[in-house]
């Protein structure tokens, strides 16, 4: 009995270890969250929740998408092209001139389309400018009692150089030469006149920086810009002579015959101004 009670002992002790250990890995994988069997694990067949989506912060700073570069807001880059308006302003030294023009500045308005078309250096550029001005002026004659009206349409391609002596600011020198025609009325006889100018001119251009109206990749830099320029125009003369204007279907027409004014010179100093867009 002693012996058998020996050996039994001896195998309950060799068991003890190898029970021990299978409880442990029994109660460790029980004991995991979501295991079967565990007390807090939600049942196997449960649905999970529908989980409220957060509102936004719309108070929080926008970051910036990698696909959206931030650009600044204001640049100096160069604005290469410009739509603007212009005014012309000129002084005749023709004694015709001036009885015609009846004012002693005839002023006129117009349109011209500039660009840049050599920057040699970031401070040199060259710009051709291609313009239209038109300018109307009436009198009357007492000692005729005759009223005049002069219409001049004058288109201009004119060549500048300039020099930025700062970024908003350059002086500049420039030559033009063009075409235009005279219309002159005066008691119902008119006649139109052909005549070519040339002019050679300084002054400044001014410019603002350019800013991008939206965020993109197709926005684009716009500013504004100006110019002031005085000068002296060559202009051919003109020999007007009035014919009065008869309906040419009357059975009986009145014979008429022309009417010479003299000869009119056109050159004159002139001040011309332009404010406009550039891009």
């Amino acid at each position: 009995m002693t012996n058998g009670k020996r050996t039994m002992m001896q195998a309950a002790r060799a068991a003890l270890p190898l029970l021990a250990a299978g409880l442990l890995t029994s109660s460790s994988a029980l004991a995991q969250p979501g295991a079967y069997g565990y007390p807090y694990a939600p049942p196997q067949d449960a649905q999970p929740q529908n989980v409220r989506p957060q509102r936004p912060d719309l108070t929080a700073p926008r970051k910036p998408q990698v696909f959206e570069p931030e650009r600044p807001v204001t640049s100096w880059d160069p604005l290469r092209f410009g739509v603007a308006l212009e005014g012309r302003a000129t002084w005749p030294t023709n004694g015709a001139g001036k009885r015609l023009a009846g004012e002693r500045m005839p002023k006129g308005a117009g349109l011209s389309l500039q660009a840049d078309v050599l920057r040699p250096s970031a401070q040199l550029a060259l710009r051709l400018d291609l313009g239209w001005t038109s300018t109307s002026t009436s009198s009357f004659q007492p000692s005729s009692s005759l009223s005049e009206k002069l219409d001049t349409n004058l288109f201009q391609l004119g060549a500048s150089l300039r020099y930025h002596v700062y970024r908003w600011l350059a002086p500049f020198a420039r030559v033009a030469g063009g075409m235009g025609w005279d219309k002159l009325t005066v008691a119902g006889m008119k006649d139109r006149e052909l005549f070519e100018q040339a002019s050679l001119g300084a002054g400044v251009f001014l410019r603002s920086p350019g800013i991008h109206p939206w965020q993109g990749a197709f926005s684009p830099l716009l500013g504004l810009m100006g110019n002031l320029e005085a000068g002296y125009a060559l202009a051919t003369g003109s020999d007007f002579t009035l014919q009065a204007a008869l309906p040419s279907a009357s059975a009986t027409p009145i014979p008429t015959s022309s009417v010479p004014i003299g000869h009119v010179e056109r050159s004159a100093p002139y001040l011309r101004a332009a404010v406009g867009l550039a891009f």
